[in-house]
């Protein structure tokens, strides 16, 4: 017979009413939104949540201790919420693998079907269905509701193109959602975007609002042990908990950003500062990917700061850029591509991932600053990862794979799709040119120019050859070398691969065996 659930408000003791569960929902980790799909229409009374902290999955990479705190920390606070609905939650704590959890449900409670969110990643999804299917059950899959466009618009729009750019699509779904779009639909200003007044570089006296930091919940002080436990070997540091894992504590910090930080966010989006891990950014993306915020509430309140005139139009406008058009065409970008994507390797590089951004040891300040906080706090903002941290891997020739999968691991708000178009597609440049039309290959540069790096740091940022010589030179020349045939064709890199064939023939060969030197000391675990 099958197990029974309590309706919503009744007590056995009194009542002795009970009903059969007809439905389970099973919400899995990054699914905590109060707009998640499978629970719409839902009667509270005639359904049972199913919730599994699985310790197999959370071991299938060493994630960064901080990213199992709030995933774990987010789902008890979320079950919480749950049941002050109304809801039966069935809640496996520190189960040791999806299946033997789901197991024990079916045993308990003989569902008639399974009602699920649609998975953000892909090998979830091929092994959640499968886990149900095997067992004979009905499986009901409800879209996503952390997105806002959808496969047929992204279809339509490039139907017959050969491009995919994020420029076109970023506009369509300005257009759907009427966000910054006068009534004539057209771009509120005059433009589309902004970019391009949204780079200026660090100056002294900068300076930046500290961000909203909620009191950690009891959820989050049990779960840190839990995590010490279970994944006490895994990298990063927890540190002082600052991050939300509640509903209302990511709202407020929402609208702590909207209020404090994005009128300024735009002009200075683009720069770095040694020790200050912030700026003005949002620091939201981990709730977003969470299911606490929704990317389209948040576009929506950086909207009305502008219509009231709190924020500027470019502060307003990138953010929302974003939102709406980067996270969405990355989303977009994993569910086509998926699963061959996650293997391609364009430019062939073949380095193994370097110990250093393990260890942190390296004499580049640069990648020293952003690799402390990347295992400090889970998180950096947009351009250390780009123009630092990947930039560095794309220029040196790091294999695609190892590295896409340390920026899984190590960020808070990283997932697989979030990653794969963002490291194998624009970071790297290994699928060749999907996603951008030219590969984000910098020198040091670009580094000097956005930040306050270069000055105190024992490299030369002038020099591509000789002891002293900044590696990331040595390293973009060689990069030129190495792929120029690739790109003497593509408009926007032809130039400098012109600049490489003038260049002085002795100082090309010297460039090309200091790059071999610092490769083998990267190889063999040197500090560089």
């Amino acid at each position: 017979m099958a197990a029974r659930v309590l309706r919503r408000g009744s007590d056995p003791a009194a009542r002795g009413r009970f009903v059969t569960p007809r439905t389970t929902i099973w919400i899995t980790g990054d699914q905590c939104s109060p707009f998640n799909s499978a629970l719409a229409g839902i009667d509270p009374g005639e359904a049972v949540v199913l919730m599994i902290e699985s310790v197999a999955r959370a071991k299938l990479i060493r994630y960064h201790k901080r990213k199992l705190v709030l995933i774990y920390a987010a789902m008890r606070e979320y079950a919480a919420a749950l049941e002050a609905r109304g809801f039966r939650v069935d809640y496996h704590r520190e189960s040791p693998d999806f299946a033997a959890a789901f197991d024990a449900h079916i045993a308990r409670f003989a569902p008639e079907r399974i009602r699920m969110m649609e998975q953000s990643e892909y090998l979830p999804a091929q092994r959640f269905a499968a886990i149900v299917r095997e067992r004979g059950i009905a499986l009901e899959i409800t879209p996503h509701c952390n997105f806002i466009s959808t496969d047929a618009e992204f279809d339509a729009l490039f139907a017959g193109k050969k491009r995919l750019t994020m420029e076109t699509f970023y506009r369509a779904m300005r257009r759907k959602t009427g966000l910054l779009v006068d009534a004539n639909g057209e771009p509120e200003g005059g433009a589309w975007n902004y970019d391009a007044e949204n780079r200026e570089p660090p100056r002294a006296g900068l300076r930046f609002a500290r961000p909203y930091v909620p009191a950690p919940t009891p959820s989050v002080r049990d779960v840190i042990a839990m995590v010490e436990r279970h994944f006490g070997d895994h990298p990063g540091e927890i540190g002082t908990w600052d991050l939300p894992v509640t509903r209302d504590d990511a709202l407020a910090a929402a609208r702590d950003f909207i209020e404090h930080r994005l009128d300024a966010f735009g002009p200075y989006e683009d720069a770095m500062i040694a020790g200050e891990r912030v700026l003005n950014h949002s620091r939201l993306s981990a709730a977003i990917n969470v299911g606490l915020l929704h990317p389209l509430e948040l576009a929506r309140m950086a909207e009305a700061a502008y219509r009231t005139g709190a924020v500027r139009l470019q502060s307003a406008e990138g953010f929302i850029r974003q939102l709406i058009g980067w996270r969405e065409f990355v989303w977009r970008i994993y569910r086509r591509f998926m699963p061959e994507y996650r293997t391609r390797n364009a430019l062939d590089a073949r380095l193994p991932l370097p110990s250093l951004y393990r260890t942190r040891e390296t004499a580049m300040r640069c990648m020293r600053d952003v690799l402390d906080a990347v295992h400090e706090s889970g998180w950096t903002h947009h351009i250390p990862r780009l123009m630092i941290l990947g930039n560095f891997g794309l220029i040196a020739g790091v294999n695609p794979q190892e590295l896409n999968d340390w920026f899984w691991a190590m960020f808070v708000d990283g997932y697989d799709w979030v990653m794969v178009p963002n490291v194998i597609g624009m970071t790297l440049h290994a699928d060749g040119g999907v996603v951008g039309t030219k590969p984000y290959a910098a020198s040091a540069n670009y580094i000097d120019k956005m930040s306050n790096y270069c000055g105190g740091c024992s490299y030369d940022r002038k020099d591509a050859v000789g002891e002293r010589a900044c590696p990331f030179n040595t390293f973009y020349w060689d990069f030129i070398a190495r792929n120029r045939e690739r790109f003497a064709k593509n408009q926007r890199m032809s130039m400098i691969v012109r600049s490489w064939e003038k260049m002085d023939e002795r100082k090309r060969t010297a460039i090309a065996a200091r790059a071999n030197e610092l490769r083998a000391r990267l190889a063999g675990d040197a500090c560089v």
